[in-house]
């Protein structure tokens, strides 16, 4: 049961990364998701998706993959 209920708090931290409206920064994903600190919250979502919270942002954000020539 532990490992679904972090499983659900990493996928919900994740689609808020994903997020047009996000503007919020992974101290406050982590705090808002339960996590002890944002070291906690970025170990456990690279453990999870092989990736950091920042990573996963900016590859899954349209303007850093087109940038304006």
């Amino acid at each position: 049961m532990a490992a679904y209920i972090r499983h659900r708090r990493l996928e919900e931290a994740r689609l808020a990364l994903t997020s047009p409206s996000n503007g919020v920064s992974i101290t406050e994903l982590a705090a808002h998701w339960q996590f002890a600190d944002s070291s906690h919250l970025t170990r456990a979502f690279k453990a999870h998706y092989g990736q950091t919270p920042t990573e996963y942002a900016r590859s899954t954000d349209p303007a850093s993959r087109h940038p304006r020539s």
